[in-house]
């Protein structure tokens, strides 16, 4: 910050000795227009930088166990609640992302018993997994970095988690005797009552916030979580057979957000070809793992001005997905999508898979001891 600070004042000495010799600008110039304001470039501590990367993260974060929880409720609910292969799904997805303590009993065991946890662990805030823990830690990231967002956003987030927080408030101030558990329909307006707010949330985080470096890392950090969520849910989905369930396909494109677009494109042809092309390979979907590396991947090069050219080295990290072939993820001559395939299988998208999840795992750790060191040696800052 001192040279930050040192720089400006030589900056603005260097300034007025220009004004000094050279004719004052029309009226109708900006005094920050041409090469003046590309050189006016403030730095972001590692501080705020740090923020703003788990602002992206938490709010992706908040968005997929939403998105979770509301397609686990609606399994449970429906004429598939004793589909094995998606009771096994909802199971394995929600004890992942902790949302769900340990020793609750799998969905395949006791339908309501797992159905009143996961609804019961939403405002959980001993659990670091809950949907409530994550919406909360949005907010508390956002606000160390307010003065980046516009006071609608600020409203908006605020809004968000009070909102959210409700129901659990009632019935804390009720204090009865026996307390309820919400009932679940109430729980699925609630939860698409915050999806719709966060919808708008992410919306303000990409159209209404300046697009400078400390915006980029919020952006990588959305990406990084995004690529490791939905590559772990494929994985999962791939080893439990759902691809071969009506049922389990559908489940897995309501997860990515994706059904519109399947049906648009492919109308009835449930082919894991079909699946691969949209959910991996297409580089149209923002819900695609081939849209995301990409993405995150073109984030990291375009800060490779900053700590020496660090983050190109990392982008080389992330896996390029476009470029394959739905056919080279999974051979038309490959075993029947009927049947649950193992990680361990010849099938060469749980390759990509697993590589798309350490690949978000390493640039995110290397990331943090790049800008997000707070003691020990002194690391780098993020160029404004």
């Amino acid at each position: 910050q001192s040279q930050s600070q040192s720089q400006s004042q030589s900056q603005s000495q260097n300034q007025s000795q220009s004004q000094s010799t050279s004719p004052p600008p029309s009226p109708s110039q900006s005094p920050l227009t041409g090469d003046t304001s590309s050189q006016r470039q403030r730095l972001v501590t590692s501080r705020a930088a740090e923020n703003l990367f788990w602002m992206g993260r938490y709010t992706e974060r908040t968005e997929n166990t939403m998105r979770l929880v509301r397609l686990s409720l609606e399994i449970l609910g429906s004429e598939n609640q004793n589909l094995p292969c998606l009771l096994n799904f909802i199971t394995r997805m929600a004890t992942r992302h902790g949302l769900v303590r340990a020793g609750v009993p799998a969905a395949s065991q006791a339908h309501r018993v797992f159905e009143r946890s996961l609804i019961a662990g939403l405002w959980d805030k001993e659990l670091a997994t809950s949907v409530g823990f994550n919406l909360r830690a949005v907010r508390l990231a956002a606000a160390s970095v307010r003065e980046r967002l516009s006071p609608e956003h600020w409203r908006l987030l605020e809004q968000a988690e009070s909102r959210f927080f409700k129901p659990a408030q009632d019935r804390t101030d009720a204090e009865s005797s026996a307390p309820s558990t919400p009932d679940t329909v109430a729980v699925q307006r609630l939860l698409a009552d915050t999806s719709q707010m966060l919808a708008a949330l992410t919306g303000a985080q990409t159209d209404r916030m300046s697009r400078d470096d400390g915006w980029r890392l919020l952006s990588i950090g959305r990406h990084i979580e995004r690529l490791e969520f939905l590559s772990s849910a494929l994985s999962e989905a791939v080893q439990l057979g759902l691809i071969g369930e009506q049922a389990g396909f559908d489940a897995v494109l309501d997860l990515f957000d994706s059904t519109i677009s399947f049906h648009a494109q492919y109308q009835q042809s449930r082919t894991p070809q079909a699946l691969m092309d949209l959910l991996v390979t297409n580089s149209d979907n923002p819900r695609s793992l081939g849209w995301v590396a990409h993405t995150l991947r073109s984030r990291l090069r375009r800060m490779g001005q900053l700590a020496d050219g660090a983050t190109l080295p990392l982008a080389e990290l992330v896996p390029h997905l476009i470029e394959l072939t739905p056919e080279a993820l999974w051979p038309l001559t490959s075993l029947a999508s009927r049947q649950p395939i193992q990680a361990d299988s010849p099938l060469p998208l749980h390759t990509a898979l697993a590589h798309c999840q350490t690949a978000a795992r390493d640039v995110s750790d290397q990331l943090c001891g790049l800008f997000f060191t707070h003691s020990g040696e002194a690391r780098y800052s993020v160029g404004a």
